[in-house]
């Protein structure tokens, strides 16, 4: 064996050690023997609530509006935004520096990139300088900042433990952290008498259970025998029903040792909403934003062609030539058409953010549940390109949409000019 393939064999069994390290030993033994091993988050669709009637900030002020987590972002976005903003500023001087540090240059980097596409696309008119650029450039750094708060710390691991309702599955409690000690759980669905009973402890007083040592080993079998393969459902419930006499929990969902009760790990269902999570997951944003592009597409159009912008959509122009022009009347039923293709425009833009970032969020999810350390960096690199892309996409169509309306009837009203004359 020669010296390069010794070495190449070295590296290689490096990296297989490593590997096993982080994504089995640490995740499945270590943190088992912990009650650390990583739980999978509750997926929802809607952002969960954090305060309910919290209009402002938590304020019950009667408006029935409640201060969700993705509301939560959308604000520390729009802060981080505004910042990044300021200090641009200063660190131009108020864009009269014109000896530019490194962060200014970095800046103007992206401001010329962006304004010089804008150009490329739309033009160089007042309207484009002065409208059409700043409503991208702000889309998309926006975007960009909101995008990549998933890859900040605590978010979407950081928030309010509460009691698992409805379909949620959730896990053991240990103190303010979720306990749970077998790899690559789902968690557990409470029923009713089981989420009622959480709630009587969470809302009581949590407090280490105490029992002598002939107790103790009691559970322990109890425990021993749940954990047995092959036991039957009516057997599962006598077992169950004897360790909640035991313990003293009630309508219990784990079966925690004595030690691990003893220790204060609560035997009921768990989970945690997150006090911040990327804005672009709840639809409510994307809709909105790309509502807020629908509308400045309809203002470019009318601004810059007039009434005949909307001839786009209702064709009178070719109803009034059928005499001289037969087939006009196709051209009227593709107007109408087109008024189904503008208003998909807005699905479009939102369900296209939406559903690449909520997808990217999942992804996260189940790598950490699958293997919690190492392989999901791999994952947070992919999303930070993804966050980027769909920044850039969304602020690049509601740049194309608004420059198609400003033009998009140009040929058409010469071509009705010259059969006219």
């Amino acid at each position: 064996m020669n010296s390069a393939t010794g070495r190449g064999f070295l590296i290689f069994v490096g990296i297989v050690v490593v590997v096993a390290l982080l994504c089995g030993v640490v995740p499945f033994v270590v943190f088992g023997a912990m009650g650390s091993v990583a739980a999978l988050p509750v997926i929802e669709v809607p952002g969960e609530v954090l305060v309910e009637n919290g209009f402002p900030f938590g304020f019950n002020m009667g408006t029935g509006l409640n201060l969700t987590n993705t509301w939560v972002a959308t604000l520390i976005a729009d802060v981080l935004v505004l910042v990044f903003v300021a200090l641009a500023w200063n660190a131009s001087k108020g864009w009269t520096n014109e000896v530019p540090g490194r962060f200014q240059a970095w800046v103007e980097t992206i401001v010329e990139g962006l304004y010089g596409f804008t150009k490329q696309m739309a033009g160089d008119s007042p309207q484009v300088r002065n409208v059409l650029f700043p409503l991208v450039g702000t889309i998309f750094i926006f975007l960009l900042t909101a995008n990549w708060m998933s890859l900040m710390p605590g978010v979407d691991t950081v928030g309010i433990m509460h009691c698992a309702h409805g379909k949620q599955s959730g896990y053991m409690a240990l103190g303010n952290q979720l306990y749970n000690t077998t790899p690559l759980n789902a968690g557990t669905q409470a029923s009713e008498d089981q989420y009622h009973a959480c709630e009587e402890v969470l809302h009581g007083h949590r407090v280490n259970a105490q029992y002598d040592q002939a107790v103790e080993a009691e559970i322990d079998a109890v425990v021993a025998e749940l954990n047995t393969e092959g036991l039957s459902e009516e057997a599962r419930a006598e077992l169950v029903h004897e360790y909640e006499e035991l313990t003293g929990f009630h309508h219990v969902v784990y079966t925690p040792t004595a030690a691990e009760l003893e220790r204060g790990v609560q035997p009921h269902a768990y989970v945690v909403t997150p006090f911040v999570r990327p804005a672009a997951t709840d639809l409510n944003l994307t809709l909105g934003l790309a509502l807020v592009s629908f509308a400045f597409i309809q203002y470019f159009g009318l601004s810059a062609l007039g009434p005949n912008y909307l001839q786009k959509f209702i064709n009178l122009r070719a109803l009034g030539e059928l005499n001289k022009r037969p087939l006009g009347a196709v051209d009227f039923v593709v107007g109408l058409f087109e008024i189904i293709s503008e208003f998909a425009k807005v699905i479009s833009l939102a369900f296209r953010l939406f559903g690449n970032i909520f997808a990217g969020a999942v992804l996260i999810f189940v790598m950490h549940f699958l293997v919690s350390t190492g392989l999901p960096i791999i994952f947070f690199g992919l999303e930070t390109i993804v966050g980027l892309a769909q920044a850039l996409v969304f602020a690049v169509l509601t740049l194309i949409f608004c420059a198609q309306a400003m033009v998009s009837h140009h040929h058409d009203d010469e071509h009705g000019e010259e059969a006219h004359h």
